[in-house]
């Protein structure tokens, strides 16, 4: 089981730190919290990138 922090789940997850942050106010990431910090488990964020990967798109009301 591996476990990440901030930092890593940005290299992890090739985005800048601010978009973690981001992610972690809006609670759309998996985590645990320890003291004052977060740990993610790189199981869970791999399930999670699975679910938002799978999820229907929202039709285009755009007219052709």
């Amino acid at each position: 089981m591996d476990i990440l922090n901030k930092e890593d789940l940005a290299n992890y997850l090739k985005v800048d730190i601010k978009t973690i942050n981001y992610l972690l106010y809006y609670k759309y990431l998996p985590k645990i919290k320890i003291g004052r910090g977060y740990r993610f488990i790189k199981h869970d964020i791999d399930a999670w990138i699975q679910t938002r990967k799978e999820a229907p798109k929202w039709p285009s009301y755009r007219k052709s």
